[in-house]
């Protein structure tokens, strides 16, 4: 049933990107054919200009992201492996860092979907090592588990399904009229594109639906395989599960600590206090479960962040 499933969303893929390669195919085609001719450029622009935007991208991380390596923070890398390997995860090739975002991701990150760990430091630094091993656990079982084929596909049809939604069509449109203006050296007639938007609306309309219920199958087909890679170990629990997610949701550990900073405390002192108050939470952790991160290692690694947590604590007054 499984290879049943994957060939039918490989199927689908295919379908979705051969088009997507079709449209700028044409859309060129139409355009050298006539080039002194109004008409073909409204017409290749708008198959061009489509093409180009629904061309798939590979994913990049944030701007803010900091790379860590692995001779300045072995003990950060060392925890990365261990959980992934114990959620059956590829292990992270990079860990990351961000100031002020809160979430940890496991992303997959370029056109060869390189596995890359980004840690928020403002939850990070509070948490307890037993903490920072649930909240690993469950951000690499979260993963994606596509592969590039059916991943490009399905962000090909968001893309579409965002096109079509709200106030995004005006953007995308102005992002398709920089790439063929470029791809097409400037000498399209004026307002050529712009014509061809309106047809594109047009257009749109007529395929777009079938788009949408092409990703909602696409989906459907794909979301048992994601349950199928994600292995949730039983060192975490429910409770645990519920209360992280709380954390991040509520965010109710943020207050203490920005009254902490405007105080004048440090990252150590912030970090003590945190261990102070979880010290009760994680007397039950069992021998095999801290084996993953026991408390010297967790300490060894804030000593790794310290010059990153130095920096950030500056700026969690941003973060509401």
């Amino acid at each position: 049933m499984i290879t049943v499933k994957r060939t039918a969303a490989v199927c689908i893929s295919l379908v979705v990107h051969g088009l997507t390669l079709a449209m700028i195919t044409v859309g060129v085609l139409i355009i050298y054919a006539a080039p002194g001719f109004l008409p073909a450029w409204l017409l290749g622009g708008l198959f061009a200009g489509l093409g180009i935007l629904l061309f798939p991208r590979p994913r990049r991380l944030p701007a803010d992201a900091e790379m860590l390596t692995p001779s300045s923070a072995p003990e950060t890398y060392g925890v990365a492996r261990r959980v992934a390997e114990a959620v059956g995860a590829r292990p992270p090739a990079a860990v990351t860092v961000r100031d002020l975002a809160v979430a940890c991701e496991y992303a997959e990150v370029g056109w060869w979907r390189r596995p890359v760990l980004v840690v928020g430091l403002p939850l990070w630094l509070v948490l307890s090592p037993r903490e920072r091993v649930v909240l690993l656990a469950l951000t690499c079982a979260e993963r994606s588990g596509h592969d590039l084929l059916v991943s490009g596909a399905l962000w090909t049809l968001a893309q579409w399904r965002g096109s079509m939604s709200g106030g995004g069509p005006l953007k995308k449109r102005d992002e398709a009229h920089t790439y063929v203006v470029g791809v097409l050296a400037g000498f399209a007639p004026p307002g050529s594109y712009q014509a061809a938007g309106t047809l594109g609306l047009v257009v749109g309309a007529v395929i777009g639906w079938p788009a949408l219920l092409l990703e909602r199958l696409l989906l459907r087909l794909t979301r048992e395989r994601d349950g199928r890679t994600v292995r949730r170990p039983g060192m975490v629990t429910e409770a645990e599960a519920t209360r992280l997610a709380g954390l991040m949701r509520d965010r109710y550990f943020l207050a203490p600590v920005q009254a902490a900073v405007l105080r004048g405390a440090s990252a150590a002192e912030i970090r003590q206090a945190a261990l102070t108050r979880s010290d009760q939470q994680d007397e039950d952790t069992s021998a095999g479960e801290r084996s993953l991160l026991d408390p010297a290692a967790s300490a060894a690694i804030d000593e790794e962040l310290a010059v990153q947590y130095a920096r950030a604590i500056r700026g969690f007054g941003l973060i509401s």
